[in-house]
């Protein structure tokens, strides 16, 4: 008889030989904790220490950058050109100051005295016109000549007279100091207070032609030469107004700009201006030397250490992965070597944009952490991934450069994701818990700008909240949805992503199982229905318990008729020989465990296929046996008529042991009462007890009372009796019914 053809979604046999090789070597590589250890620190290292100086160190203001220049943390700068706008106002604002001298006046009559005392000693000054001369000199007119002249000097001069009122009048205003005086400085911002120097030599003119008498000769040259001696007594004071536009202009305080960590301060070959060299010098965190380095060792080093021990300790009650180290030190390092090549690539793509989308590290936010703690929590559980959260915040905020407020953003955004993702019972759930992700990230941004109080730059705060929305809801389901594959593959875990996958009835091997072996798919779908309840009774894996009960008997569709949920005529059985029987019942336990390997099937749910049955014997094929012995022949061998094996190795395949049998037998019960089913389920429990099938096993006592009364509450409703339906009578045979008339 030739080999059948292998069914779609089947693996070659040389496939599977790869694969079981690969898994052999993997498990190897993955088992090597110490040197997952070692690997980890050195990665690290290699990420994060510099031994070389960083960029700026030995800088003199003025000297051409070597390299892009990046602020290494937010740095507070002087914003040159709006501190620049605000001198020119302040200078702007001060206004001119002017000096009113009292005493000129006085002087200016003095020097008169001086002139007409040289003119009556026969001197003849330059400023006096020589028609004024006769009258200074002659002894009648020179007293009443040298009083009006006099009087019309100290008339004008007692006003405040400048000399341009018309650039007076264009200021908004003067300073007006007097001396001799109080010192003290009046603004002064009416212009009618001030005569202009024309005004007032008109007015001595028009004084002396008014008080000398038409008798006395020369009264035009007297009145000019009046006019001539009149001058400004309030005149501008250029270094009292210097003084004060640069007090007003030293008053103005620098305006500072926030420049966020990562921004480009000065191109390579540009010259570096000395603010930033003090900048970039201040609170330096790492310098040059191997100082920098053996400090991150000892960091990385414990760290490290501290990963090692928890998971080797968690890993001695946690059997559902049996690497969790190896995950934890992978996950960690291909989320950091991704996100510092994320943040590389903003560091390149925003050096020509405007604030705020030029902030390179407030992109972080858009990277999707969260999605390591979700994948965790999926492959093992919530606590664990709870403290892989811890450890990943630790080294992202260093990623960060040290930064407390994105390590505490770190930290509770994977804790979100934790607690989003702890319910997944469908594909939506991802969705939802990337949506919840990413409206917690967005919240926690705004909060923790408040904290740090940046919160005044509303538009960092708000795009770095946006940020944090878009990678929790696009990107964190998208990065689950590309590892969570790989990882499942890699490290033997069956999540409840695949099991979910793995329900799917239009599976090829399900589908075969329900074409060809159609009572044994109901039969499966009823172990699954017991085995679920009984589980979530016990805090096993209920979905587990469901979908591994689809394919325990696929083994079963190679030779359907022999099993009797499947028979509808005669039993092929009546004409073989018990043992053959027994090798025939046998053998669909190596052809589902083969089958389900060629499908892919994870190994956990090809497990339960030989351990559900466990070494049981075959009761009726063994007391067929006895029966057919002759008189003399030795007894049929227990051994030859037993399953096997394993026994059941976890609670799940005991679990599906019981279920298995128990739906079988209490197929069999004729009155499907409470009463009648409990027994049935006791009976064949103390059997599979005593027959040492659960001695491998975790399950206790308390366990199996448990999951007597879980299964017992499901027989009950899916075997419950209905009333019989008045008219009809079911039991009775086609020939016994009434003839129906015409």
């Amino acid at each position: 008889m030739k080999d059948e053809p292998p069914s779609p979604g089947r693996l070659r046999p040389a496939v599977i030989r790869a694969r079981a090789a690969f898994s052999r070597s993997s498990r190897r590589i993955l088992g090597a904790d110490r040197w997952w250890s070692v690997a980890f620190v050195l990665v690290l290292l290699a990420m994060f220490a510099d031994l070389s100086p960083p960029p700026g160190t030995g800088l003199r203001g003025g000297d051409p950058a070597p390299a892009d220049l990046r602020a290494p943390r937010d740095l507070q700068l002087t914003d040159e050109a709006q501190t620049a706008a605000r001198k020119r106002e302040a200078r702007a604002a001060v206004p001119e100051v002017y000096v009113y001298d009292r005493n000129q006046g006085d002087r200016l009559a003095a020097d008169l005295a001086r002139l007409v005392g040289e003119v009556r000693e026969g001197k003849s000054p330059d400023v006096v016109p020589a028609a004024a001369l006769p009258a200074l000199r002659d002894a009648g007119t020179a007293t009443a000549v040298a009083d009006t002249l006099t009087g019309a000097v100290r008339r004008a001069m007692n006003q405040k007279v400048v000399s341009n009122r018309a650039r007076l009048l264009l200021e908004r205003g003067i300073v007006l100091r007097e001396i001799p005086g109080t010192g003290a400085d009046e603004r002064v911002t009416d212009d009618t207070a001030f005569l202009g120097l024309p005004d007032a030599q008109r007015s001595a003119r028009a004084y002396v032609l008014e008080m000398l008498p038409p008798r006395i000769p020369a009264r035009e040259a007297l009145a000019g030469l009046a006019a001539t001696l009149v001058d400004a007594n309030v005149t501008p004071d250029p270094h009292g107004t210097q003084l004060r536009r640069a007090q007003a202009e030293a008053g103005v305080r620098p305006v500072q700009r926030t420049v966020p960590k990562g921004e480009l301060l000065v191109k390579a070959g540009d010259p570096v201006p000395e603010e930033v060299v003090k900048a970039l010098s201040k609170g330096r965190l790492t310098g040059p030397g191997v100082a920098p380095f053996f400090g991150l060792l000892t960091v990385f080093g414990l760290v490290a250490f501290f990963i090692y021990r928890y998971t080797r300790y968690h890993q001695r009650n946690f059997t559902r992965l049996p690497h969790l180290h190896a995950l934890f030190v992978l996950l960690m390092v291909f989320l950091l070597l991704l996100a510092k090549g994320f943040l590389w690539l903003a560091h390149g793509l925003t050096d020509n944009l405007h604030a705020p989308f030029n902030a390179p590290d407030l992109y972080l936010y858009l990277f999707p952490l969260a999605a390591g703690a979700i994948i965790v929590a999926l492959l093992a559980n919530g606590r664990i991934a709870m403290v892989y959260s811890a450890f990943t915040a630790l080294l992202f905020g260093i990623l960060a450069d040290w930064d407390m407020f994105r390590a505490t953003w770190i930290l509770l955004v994977q804790w979100v994701g934790v607690y989003a993702i702890s319910t997944y019972r469908d594909r939506a759930a991802l969705l939802r818990a990337g949506l919840i992700v990413g409206g917690a990230g967005a919240v926690l941004v705004v909060a923790l700008h408040g904290v740090e109080g940046s919160a005044a730059n509303a538009g960092a705060m708000l795009y770095g909240a946006a940020l944090a929305f878009v990678g929790g809801a696009v990107g964190v389901g998208l990065l689950v949805s590309f590892l969570l594959p790989v990882l499942e593959r890699l490290f033997g875990v069956l999540t409840d992503v695949r099991l979910l996958e793995l329900s799917d009835a239009n599976h090829p091997l399900l589908r075969e199982l329900s074409e060809k072996a159609p009572g044994s798919w109901t039969h499966s779908q009823a172990v699954g229905a017991l085995a679920e309840d009984a589980a979530r009774a016990v805090g096993a894996n209920p979905l587990f318990c469901r979908v591994a009960a689809l394919y325990h008997d696929v083994g079963k569709v190679k030779k359907p008729e022999y099993y009797v949920e499947n028979q509808r005529g005669g039993n092929p059985h009546d004409r073989l020989a018990p043992s053959m029987s027994a090798l025939v019942i046998t053998a669909h336990v190596k052809d589902g465990v083969r089958m389900a390997r060629e499908a892919g099937i994870p190994e956990q749910i090809v497990d339960v296929i030989p351990q559900h049955h466990g070494t049981r014997l075959m009761t009726y094929f063994y007391e067929k046996a006895k029966r057919l012995a002759e008189p003399g022949d030795p007894p049929p061998k227990e051994e030859d008529f037993r399953y096997p094996g394993p026994k059941p190795q976890t609670r799940e395949a005991a679990i599906f042991m019981l279920a298995d049998g128990i739906e079988a037998a209490a197929r069999t019960a004729e009155d499907a009462n409470p009463g009648r089913l409990r027994e049935v389920i006791r009976q064949l429990t103390s059997a599979i007890v005593l027959d040492g099938q659960l001695d491998e096993c975790t399950l206790t006592f308390a366990d199996l009372e448990r999951i007597q009364g879980a299964m017992l509450r499901t027989l009950v409703s899916t075997r419950h009796q209905r009333v019989h339906y008045p008219g009809f009578d079911f039991n009775r045979r086609r020939s016994d019914a009434p003839v129906r008339s015409s």
